[in-house]
This record gives structure tokens, C-alpha cells and sequence, in this order.
């Protein structure tokens, strides 16, 4: 893209935040972190490139600030007390939904960082500190059907631990295909996933 940027002095608008990160990912996707600068970003975000550094003070913060945005979906499910409550299928649906999207978001900046070295550090030592990874969904879900097994509403002869990883996973694919420059078939709808799910930890007799 082409264009000068708009100066602007003093505090950046409110708002401009958000359009910065939205700005980034967008880029990320449809041309990766080799030719990502923090001018196009301002062009996309229609803000000042200081407006940038203002925020995010360096060009690896605001790619890490983009994964941090990520996150949000699975913090706001664990404040609003997301895996509580007896075991229900829209529990399932709203987890895998919230998972989905911290992959559509996360994963273009992990994908991004196995090319630029202080990112990657950046990254590592911000998910080793906040103990991210997939092993967190898997153990949430998990402790959470092996306390419904215990109250009779899973049943009991079903590892709650793999089936965490069987939802984790299958977001993961879907969010990978997603990202993926080739042709694309179809896969099941999460919703259809999440059924099955349910027909299997469904205590025998119901």
C-alpha cells in the first residue's frame, strides 16, 4: 500500500489502540512478519506511525501486545466462571468457540516469531512466565469433566484428560486450516464436534 501517513501531536485518540492491532494482524496474514513495518500498520490502522510507539514502544511489542489480544477470549471465559456448573453442552460450544479465537489470532504471531529471533525470545519468556500452551485447556477441561464424573453427569469410564485434548485439538486444526494459502475442504462445524462430544460423555441409560 501507498499513501502518507497523517501526523498527529499529543496523545493519540482513544480507539486507535485497537485499530493498530486489528491493523497488524491483518497485515500478518495476508503478507507475513518479513514485510510487516510499523508505516503500513499506521496507513491500515489510519493513525500516526508515532501513535505505534506511543503504545507499543517497539515493533516487537506490538507483535506481542497482538498475541497478548489473543488471550482475552480465554480470560474473559475463565472471569465469567466458564467451566462451572453441571455438564451442558453449550459449555463445551462456548469453550471451543473461545479457544478458536485465541488460535485465529495466536497463532499467525507464533508462526510469525520462528523467523525473527527477538521475538521469539519475547514470546517464550512471556508464555513461560504466564504458563501458556495448549496443556492449559486440556487441564481445565479435564479437572472440570473429572469433577462431573464424580457427580454422575460424565461417564465414568471415559479419560476426561483426553477428551480436553480431543476439543483442543480440534480447534487447533480448524483454526490451522483456516490460516492455510491452499485450497481448503471442508471441515465438521464445531458445533458437530461438540455434539459428538456430548454423545460420548453422555452417562450410559440417559
Amino acid at each position: 500500500m501507498t499513501g502518507e501517513v497523517t501526523k498527529r501531536r499529543g496523545r493519540p485518540p482513544s480507539g486507535g489502540r485497537e485499530a493498530i492491532l486489528a491493523a497488524t494482524l491483518e497485515l500478518l496474514r495476508q503478507r507475513g512478519i518479513g514485510r510487516l513495518t510499523t508505516r503500513e500498520v499506521a496507513v491500515v490502522a489510519g493513525v500516526s506511525e508515532a501513535s505505534i510507539y506511543y503504545h507499543f514502544n517497539d515493533r516487537s511489542g506490538l507483535l506481542q501486545a497482538v498475541f497478548e489480544e489473543g488471550i482475552r477470549p480465554l480470560q474473559e471465559l475463565g472471569a465469567e466462571g466458564g467451566l462451572s456448573g453441571p455438564f451442558r453442552r453449550e459449555l463445551l460450544l462456548t469453550l471451543g468457540e473461545a479457544i478458536e479465537r485465541f488460535l485465529d489470532q495466536a497463532l499467525p504471531i507464533l508462526t510469525a516469531a520462528q523467523s525473527d529471533a527477538e521475538l521469539r525470545d519475547r514470546l517464550a519468556a512471556y508464555m513461560d512466565e504466564q504458563d501458556l500452551g495448549p496443556h492449559r485447556g486440556v487441564l481445565a477441561l479435564g479437572s472440570y469433566l473429572a469433577d462431573e464424573q464424580a457427580a454422575g453427569r460424565v461417564r465414568a469410564d471415559v479419560d476426561p484428560y483426553a477428551v480436553g485434548l480431543m476439543l483442543v485439538g480440534t480447534c487447533f486444526t480448524r483454526s490451522s486450516q483456516r490460516q492455510m494459502p491452499t485450497h481448503r475442504s471442508e471441515l465438521p462445524a464445531l458445533a458437530d464436534i461438540v455434539d459428538a462430544l456430548v454423545t460420548l460423555l453422555r452417562p450410559t441409560g440417559e
